[in-house]
This record gives structure tokens, sequence and C-alpha cells, in this order.
């Protein structure tokens, strides 16, 4: 399945000379997630909510510097892939390109889609995230903040006094945001030392929490946030299970795409957001397969990533699992590096070794075999 039959051309732009206080009421008066920002004619990336919340400070601001470079898409691209790029880099809709842009394609849409067969049958709680931060009614804006900034979520369960008792999103923080304060006065959430910051979560939280069970399936839960408009939904039964997320779909959706060699399928998954280069690890698997295929025969090749919170100059340490199996071999081998390519170069280094141990032994073992039998002839 391909994009080609969810593209939309219904969505918001704006030039990249605007200021905050004009690209402010696209988010807040709309249900579009991001706005398609153009240079002239050309376009440049797009502004996300995300980016304001994290970096609005003064009004009168231009949108210039926050701008995010996104990748393209064309009609022929697969639902897969769109799914993987939208959660590599953190969008809800991406462009797609027919030499010029003829539309957008949206989580919603993806999600719908793709929600149809076998893997929308599958139960929530196999997404889920389970490691769940909550926050306390009595907590202000100013935690919140620093919450969205350092975990990287956009959706936080309010408890009180143990109980769930609301939800606080990001796009929450947006209406918060006074359009009519253009400089470093009250109503400008980027700035420590605001009265904005101590509004208390429970003066702005929703109440009414939507929340599915763990057995329910994966339409099921996406359904239900298409309906009510909403991200994300609380995994309840009784108590807090997890939160899944649009993107959490998206990823598990992603790693159903499964790159092609022959006499083998390749398929790459991760169970975070691992920015990783697909067709430069398909090459090189390729080759690795053809170099070998008389002794591997066909089967399956599965590349797993895991992305941890250290960091050396901004590179992320990720471990790299391969898993290689045919109906006569079985291999597995793990790199760790600083970035996903390096983890992967260290992995299949150390699976080559694997498979040219084992073609020698084996080698060795026919010989011998052949050897032996020709003795026996002889006598």
């Amino acid at each position: 399945m391909n994009v080609s039959e969810i593209t939309t051309n219904k969505f918001e732009c704006i030039d990249i000379k605007a200021t905050l206080q004009e690209v402010l009421p696209l988010f807040t008066n709309t249900n579009h997630p991001s706005v398609l920002v153009f240079d002239g004619k050309e376009y440049a990336g797009m502004l996300t909510e995300k980016s304001i919340v994290r970096s609005i400070k003064n009004l009168k601001t231009g949108i210039h510097g926050l701008v995010k470079k996104t990748p393209k898409i064309t009609p022929e691209t697969t639902i897969y892939e769109a799914a993987r790029l939208m959660v590599e880099n953190q969008l809800k809709q991406l462009p797609v390109f027919d030499k010029k842009i003829v539309g957008v394609v949206t989580n919603e849409s993806l999600l719908s889609l793709a929600t149809e067969g076998d893997f929308g049958k599958k139960p929530v709680s196999s997404i889920m995230s389970g490691d769940v931060i909550t926050l306390d009614v009595e907590d202000n804006v100013g935690k919140l903040i620093n919450v969205f900034r350092e975990e990287g979520i956009s959706r936080v369960p309010v408890i009180s006094n143990g109980k769930l008792a609301g939800i606080v999103t990001m796009h929450d923080m947006l209406h918060l945001i006074k359009p009519n304060k253009t400089d470093f006065s009250e109503g400008c959430i980027g700035v420590e030392t605001l009265p904005t910051r101590k509004i208390l979560i429970k003066d702005m939280m929703t109440e009414s929490v939507i929340t599915v069970k763990p057995d329910a399936t994966i339409k099921e839960a996406v359904d239900v946030m298409l309906k009510k408009d909403i991200q994300g939904l609380v995994i309840y039964d009784g108590k807090i299970k997890g939160i899944v997320t649009r993107t959490d779909v998206l990823l598990a959706l992603a790693t159903l795409a499964k790159t092609e060699i022959p006499n083998f399928t390749v398929q790459m998954t991760s169970s975070n957001i691992v920015d990783y280069d697909q067709q430069y690890m398909a090459t090189s698997l390729g080759s690795f397969v053809k170099k070998f295929e008389k002794f591997l025969g066909h089967g399956n090749i599965n590349v797993y990533f895991k992305q941890y919170k250290e960091t050396f100059r901004g590179t992320p340490l990720v471990i790299c699992k391969l898993r290689l199996k045919t109906d006569k071999h079985f291999y597995s081998a793990r790199g760790e590096s600083w970035g996903a390519d390096g983890a992967f170069h260290i992995a299949m280094t150390t699976l080559e070794r694997q498979v040219v141990d084992d073609k020698e032994i084996y080698e060795d073992k026919r010989y011998t075999t052949a050897s032996l039998a020709e003795k026996l002839d002889i006598l």
C-alpha cells in the first residue's frame, strides 16, 4: 500500500518571514498538527506545536529559526516507510511531492488505512508504553514544561491521591499563550520567572480522561483517538497500565516494512526512535547475502535497534542486534556504538565472522567425509 490514496491537499501554510504571533492562530483555531513553511514558492520545512512550546519567549520572534527540515515523500511511498519517517522525524504529517508539492499525508489517514487489516487486530497492550510519567494536581506549569522538555513526551496523566484525575497535553500549553502579548510579559510561557509558570496543573488539565482497557485492539484504540481527535490514550484497568499514542501505533506499523533481498526477507525494527539509513543497511545486507548465498540458502534477517539516553557529542548510544535464520542455520550478533550506523557495522562484522567460521567447519567436514569415502572405496 502506498500513500497516493490518502494524500490530501488540505493543509496550512505560511511564509518563512512570519512571526509567532501570526502563526499561533493556525494551531489554536484549527486541527492541523503542523504548518508548512515556504520561502517564496520554495518549501522550507514545517513548524510544529512542540517547537513553539519549547522555544517561545517573544511573540514578535520570527519563525525562521523554529522551522524543522523534513523529508519529502512521493505518491509511491509505502505507508510503512511514511510511518517510519513520521516517527524518526517526530512529525504528524509529511509533505508529498511530485516535482512540486501535491499535498500532505497525515497520521490520521495513515493510521485509519493501516488498521483495517491484521495489524489492527493486535491488542493495544502489545504496543503501549508501560513506564508512565505522571504529575500531581498540585504541580505547576513550570514543572510540566520541564517534563515535556526533558522526557520528550507530549502528554502526562495527572494524579490526585493516587487516582487518575486528569490529563494535560502539549496542545493545552498553546492555549496559555496570550497572542496579544508580544514582549517578555505575562503570558509568554518560555520565561522562567513569569506568573504563567505558576499556574497549577489542576486548573488547566482535562478532567474527563479517555481510556481503553489493555485487551482493546489497536484498531479500537485508533478509532477512539480519531473520533475524539486526540493524540493518545491512557490504558486503564482500575489503575494506569500504560499510554498509547499515535506515534506508538506508527512505530509498530513501521516495523512491518520489509526489505526484499534475493532469497531473504529483511525486517528492521526499533524499540524507540532511532535515526538510521535503511537503504545503506539493506545494501550491506544484500552484499553479505550474495557473498554467502550458496552456503546460507534462503531465510529471514531481523535487524533490531535500541537507542539510549547517553550521548557523545550529540550522537546517541545505540545497540543493534542481528538475527539470521534459515532452514539449516541460525546466527545472532550484537553491536554497540555511538550512532546506529556504527552499531550496525559492528554487528555485521560479528555476524560475518560467525558465518565464515561455520562455513569453514562445514567445508572441513565435507572434505573429511569425502576423503574417508575415497579411502574406503580404495580398500
